[in-house]
């Protein structure tokens, strides 16, 4: 998946980036790297986000916190390969609000998954329209 983001934080060792209006989830992620005690660089992402609509937190429940732990574990294994090491992703997950937010149920109108398709399928009556329109003049 492709998506514009937002650079809100950066240093020498890390930098945080902000998703976008209509994104699935809400939050921000931080990419940073430091030497343990035994000099060893870790890379690490840490991920503060929630899902921005119902629409988005129902399939963020159903399967998109899988898919999101698959993308960023590729992520640190491919960086780790880039620099030839093969070590083990480790995974710490923490539920900080496990409320749904139905306050926010305003930001569907900015669900861009749901604008999508909202726009292929009146474009898809305009075009049946036209062909009717052709056929009996």
């Amino acid at each position: 998946m492709y998506t514009g983001v937002r650079v809100i934080y950066a240093d020498d060792e890390s930098f945080t980036v902000m998703t976008p209006e209509g994104h699935p989830e809400s939050g921000w992620n931080t990419f940073s790297a430091y030497q343990d005690e035994d000099s060893t660089t870790v890379a690490q992402i840490q991920s503060l986000a929630r899902a921005n609509d119902p629409i988005y937190e129902l399939g963020f429940r159903i399967i998109g916190s899988t898919t999101q732990e698959r993308i960023w574990t590729h992520v640190l294994k491919s960086l780790a390969a880039h620099f030839g090491v093969n070590e083990p992703v480790s995974l710490e997950k923490i539920c900080v609000d496990p409320k749904l937010q139905w306050s926010q149920a305003k930001n569907v109108w900015q669900n861009a998954g749901a604008r999508s398709m909202l726009y292929t399928m009146v474009g898809a009556g305009r075009r049946v329209r036209g062909l009717m329109r052709r056929r009996n003049p």
